[in-house]
């Protein structure tokens, strides 16, 4: 069998996929090490809570360095104690050599000092120190964060002062969207992040974050290890390097001469350099590159609609649900109309603390990668940085009285709904603007329905609840109508995807903006249409058009 035969058959035996309909978050359930793969459940900087474990692993490391300089210490007490006892000894024959050695003690003794003593002094430095601590750490090593979560992190941070136009200064300094924190980025810090960038061909964006790098650096050779300080030549080559492909060759020029005057015979110098200046010289006066990267539309939506100014309509107003099921008579939910035309309701203290943390004890030991995935196409970009569990609506009391809760708020019937799915986000943690609806009833859909979508029907409404509180950032935005709901634990917003004949509300495209400072918790329940085909609510048709939204 081919080695591409093989891959094939082996990824197909080792992963498995929920592929229900939709823009669904897929789960790898199942980790592999295909043909050197690593589990796709191993990028940490996707959840944070799943990057606790990294903080036990970095103090186990911790106190494994400080056993092993105890025992260099050791060490060092042994040798140095002798130290003071052979000097004195052989400053007391020094003093007047023959003399000292006319006694047959001291003559003896120099002699068999030399012949057994030294030889188990050399010895014993060549001993190794820290055997057991070396060990322990090369049993460490498959734990520690990787290339791909290291990009995922810095995409993350880059996200994060992108979108919020957040001074990249500031940023770096803990001045966080107008809030100082006690902590700030390292010079590694900021040469990862540059790195990044420039991979990415935003040459422009990498020198906004490389020009921050010297100052730092020298600030860091007074209280940081030789052996972790970032390499001068490597900044002032990215920095050139970035310079030259947005045709800044004058600014490249002298970065360049500075970086060979430390690395003279560096053939990736040499030819950039020689690179360099033969285009100064065809082009004396070079016409720099336009700064605006090409940046993608969808990007912009996103950003728009996570900065946008949020309005609230004078005619929403806040009141007591008594109606939709009997039991609210005796238990009303308090609702808060958060707009009409898509309608949207946020539903306050739904979820009590106990029941959040028990939701949230649950899904955070079973976390997997999610993945935006369509009708029987899974997408692989990151179009939402987050890690989830499913969690089964009859699974336990718990979750029974959630989906009873549900229909309470809905009026909906639960029976052919997905199962919940709880999430929780990472570093600038997003999901950019989509629809949760597949419109299959639109005569546009051209794609091959599954048997389940075929029996379940699309997703005629979705509740979102929110899990925690999140310090800046996270909003849920509906970018075509500009609503923002800040996510507040125990909270939860619901509205209808689609319209009452059966097509998808496009004005329901939303989004969750980047989280800045918090950990985001949320759990969605998408509701089928094929139990509502009796309940399903019809409202007066909308002005201006021929269809209302269900």
């Amino acid at each position: 069998m081919k080695n591409s035969q093989l891959r094939q058959y082996m990824a197909s035996k080792n992963k498995q996929w929920i592929t229900l309909p939709g823009y669904l978050l897929v789960l790898l359930f199942h980790s592999t090490l295909v043909l050197g793969q690593r589990p796709l459940e191993r990028s940490h900087s996707l959840s944070l809570v799943t990057m606790v474990p990294l903080l036990e692993l970095e103090r186990k490391l911790i106190d494994n360095l400080d056993n092993y300089t105890n025992a260099l210490e050791q060490k060092l007490q042994i040798i140095r104690s002798q130290i003071t006892v052979m000097r004195a000894e052989n400053e007391k024959g020094g003093r007047n050599a023959i003399f000292y050695l006319s006694n047959p003690l001291n003559a003896f003794s120099l002699i068999r000092r030399l012949h057994q003593d030294w030889i188990q002094w050399g010895k014993y430095m060549e001993q190794p120190v820290g055997i057991s601590q070396i060990k322990a750490f090369d049993s460490w090593k498959d734990e520690l964060p990787t290339e791909l979560d290291l990009w995922d992190a810095c995409a993350g941070i880059e996200r994060i002062q992108s979108l919020y136009d957040l001074k990249i200064l500031d940023f770096i300094n803990g001045n966080i969207n107008g809030k100082q924190y006690n902590v700030s980025m390292s010079s590694a810090d900021i040469l990862s992040v540059a790195d990044h960038l420039a991979i990415k061909s935003r040459p422009s964006a990498a020198v906004q974050w490389l020009q921050e790098v010297p100052q730092r650096l020298q600030e860091e050779r007074l209280i940081i290890p030789r052996h972790l300080l970032i390499d001068e030549v490597e900044v002032l080559r990215l920095l050139a390097e970035s310079h030259f492909k947005e045709k800044h060759y004058s600014k490249a020029l002298p970065l360049l001469h500075n970086c060979l005057k430390l690395k003279p015979y560096d053939a990736r110098l040499l030819r950039l350099w020689k690179s360099t200046q033969d285009l100064i010289e065809r082009q004396p006066n070079p016409f720099p590159k336009d700064n605006k990267e090409q940046k993608v539309p969808m990007a912009n939506a996103f950003k728009l609609s996570c900065n946008a100014p949020h309005e609230s309509s004078t005619r929403l107003h806040c009141f007591y649900n008594f109606t939709t099921t009997p039991f609210l008579r005796l238990a009303p939910l308090k609702t808060e109309q958060i707009g009409l035309h898509p309608y949207v309701v946020l539903y306050h203290k739904v979820l009590s603390a106990r029941e959040i943390s028990m939701l949230i004890g649950k899904a955070a030991q079973n976390m997997k990668n999610t993945r935006v995935h369509r009708e029987r196409k899974a997408k692989t970009s990151r179009g939402r940085t987050a890690k989830g569990y499913w969690l089964k609506k009859e699974s336990n009391e718990l979750t029974r009285s959630i989906t009873r809760r549900i229909v309470d708020m809905t009026g909906f019937d639960l029976a052919d709904s997905e199962d919940f799915q709880v999430i929780n986000y990472g570093i600038g943690g997003h999901y950019f603007l989509h629809t949760d609806y597949f419109d299959f009833a639109s005569s546009n859909y051209t794609g091959k329905r599954s048997r389940q979508s075929k029996v379940l029907g699309d997703r005629i409404a979705t509740v979102l609840f929110y899990l925690s509180d999140v310090e800046q950032g996270g909003a849920t935005v509906f970018g075509n109508v500009g609503y923002s709901v800040s996510p507040q634990a125990g909270t939860a917003i619901f509205w209808y995807n689609l319209d009452t004949d059966g097509k998808g509300d496009p004005l329901t495209r939303h989004a969750s903006c980047p989280v800045i400072v918090g950990s985001k918790w949320v759990m969605t329940e998408w509701i089928r249409e094929r139990r509502q085909i009796f309940i399903r609510p019809c409202l007066p048709p909308a002005k201006g058009g021929t269809s209302t939204k269900s």
